[in-house]
């Protein structure tokens, strides 16, 4: 009998954090249930971005449209109104569209799901995404894991400025340089995208 505070070899102790995480997922999937987005809201979309961008926001599902919208008043709120941030936090996740284009979207149903499991066991779902949009199901992993550089690109193609679009590609990344300025742009980018 294990009586010490380590657990047996077979048992996997999940952390505190994957907890905290799968609540968070919860609430946000019942709040993308309910989600709307007002004519002050579309307004405030097409007086920030750049009109191709516009159409780039206009092509996420409607919940993360509004999750989008929720982080950029989040950081609207805690003082920042940098143009490259909110554009960032408008577009941050419109890479996820990409699934769209091979026919499997990554919607309120599956998004959760896959932060979860990202959060379980990360090297499955590289070991099983393929970047073969004739793959679908598997493509759709890859898009998951990939979205910020895509939405980045995408981003760029709109006329977005390089630095929003690093902000994009970064959102989901740690280990960067703590000299880059935009640095802490990115900090507060991921901390409202974390809050919503």
């Amino acid at each position: 009998m294990n009586v010490g505070l380590t657990p047996p070899s077979h048992v996997r102790i999940v952390p505190f954090r994957f907890w905290q995480r799968s609540i968070y997922r919860i609430r946000q999937f019942f709040q993308g249930l309910s989600a709307h987005i007002s004519v002050a809201d579309r307004q405030a979309v097409t007086e920030i971005l750049p009109d191709a961008a516009v159409a780039l926001f206009a092509r996420m599902p409607l919940d993360a449209q509004r999750h989008s919208l929720n982080v950029m008043y989040t950081l609207q709120t805690a003082g920042y109104d940098q143009p490259d941030l909110l554009v960032a936090a408008l577009l941050h996740d419109v890479g996820k569209v990409a699934a769209d284009d091979a026919g499997v979207r990554l919607g309120l149903w599956l998004r959760g799901p896959l932060v979860l499991l990202d959060a379980i066991a990360p090297a499955w779902l590289d070991a099983w995404a393929v970047a073969d949009p004739e793959q679908q199901w598997r493509y759709a992993l890859y898009v998951h894991r990939q979205h910020p550089q895509i939405g980045a690109r995408w981003a760029s193609a709109t006329g977005c400025t390089p630095d929003a679009c690093w902000l994009i590609a970064q959102h989901q990344a740690s280990g960067y340089q703590a000299n880059d300025p935009r640095c802490a742009l990115l900090l507060a980018l991921q901390a409202a995208d974390g809050h919503n």
